[in-house]
């Protein structure tokens, strides 16, 4: 229940815009990605996932976030 309200949370504080293609998407602001970076490490600790996984999982969670509200995706997660 802690996910779902987080991810509601950070979606209520962007708009959400549709595009069909990555490359025509906006970047998201770095505050943004650090938000989404530090909820998606909660929910990997929530998860339990094991430290080798843990950078993997980050960004796969930061992209499925910043897809689903209209940015491009990032390539790493600082």
């Amino acid at each position: 229940m802690k996910k779902l309200s987080a991810v509601f949370t950070l979606l209520a504080l962007v708009s959400a815009t549709s595009f069909a293609d990555d490359s025509s998407l906006p970047s998201a602001p770095a505050a943004d990605v650090a938000q989404l970076k530090e909820v998606c490490q909660q929910m990997a600790s929530e998860d339990q996932v094991e430290n080798a996984e843990l950078t993997q999982y980050v960004l796969d969670c930061v992209n499925d976030q910043l897809t689903e509200i209209g940015y491009k995706s990032v390539t790493e997660v600082n």
